[in-house]
C-alpha cells in the first residue's frame, strides 16, 4: 500500500467514528494483482485480531461488500444467515457485533473497505449508514485526485530515447 492510500484510509477511519459515534473503524486497500482486502488500518480497537486480516471477495461481511460492490451491515455478526463466518474468530476477539463494510469504487473496480463497528447487537441505523457511505465516497474521490495527478506527472515526464528529447532535458 502507497503512504498516502494508507493516510487516506486513517482520515477516513477517524472521520467515520467522529461523524457515527462508532467506537471502533478499521479498513484496508484491494492488493494489487490479487483479490484480497488487507486489513491495514485500525482505530478504536483493542486488540490486534483484525490486523492484517486477508479478506476474500464474498467472504465474511467485507468479502460480500467487495463481491457486490456495495455497503453491507449485520446487527450481530456472529449470527448473521446472510454472510459466511470465515472471520468469527478475530471478529469475536475484538468484541464485534453490529458492523457496518463499506467499499470504495473507483471507476468500477472496488479499492478498498472501510469498517465501522459496535460492540453491542442493535440495528446500526440510516445516518450512520449514510456517514459510512460518505466517508467511503471521500477515499474514492482521493484517490481519483492522486491517480489523475500522478498521470499528469507522467505524461509531462520525457521519456528517454523518445524523438524530440535531449538528455538531461
Amino acid at each position: 500500500m502507497r503512504t498516502g492510500d494508507a493516510v487516506e484510509i486513517r482520515g477516513a477511519l477517524a472521520r467515520l467514528r467522529r461523524t457515527t459515534g462508532l467506537p471502533v473503524a478499521f479498513g484496508g486497500l484491494v492488493e494489487p494483482g490479487r483479490l484480497q482486502v488487507r486489513i491495514s488500518e485500525l482505530s478504536g480497537t483493542a486488540t490486534a485480531a483484525l490486523r492484517a486480516l486477508a479478506v476474500t471477495p464474498g467472504n465474511g461481511l467485507g468479502g460480500k461488500a467487495v463481491a457486490l460492490a456495495r455497503p453491507c451491515a449485520v446487527t450481530d455478526y456472529s449470527v448473521a444467515r446472510h454472510i459466511s463466518h470465515e472471520y468469527d474468530v478475530p471478529v469475536a476477539a475484538e468484541g464485534l457485533r453490529a458492523v457496518v463494510a463499506v467499499p470504495v469504487v473507483v471507476r468500477r473496480r472496488v479499492r478498498a473497505v472501510l469498517y465501522g463497528a459496535l460492540r453491542a447487537a442493535q440495528p446500526l441505523g440510516d445516518r450512520t449508514l449514510g456517514e459510512a457511505v460518505q466517508a467511503a465516497r471521500d477515499v474514492e474521490q482521493a484517490l481519483v485526485v492522486r491517480e489523475a495527478a500522478a498521470a499528469l506527472l507522467a505524461a509531462g515526464r520525457p521519456r528517454p530515447g523518445r524523438p524530440g528529447t535531449a538528455p538531461g532535458a
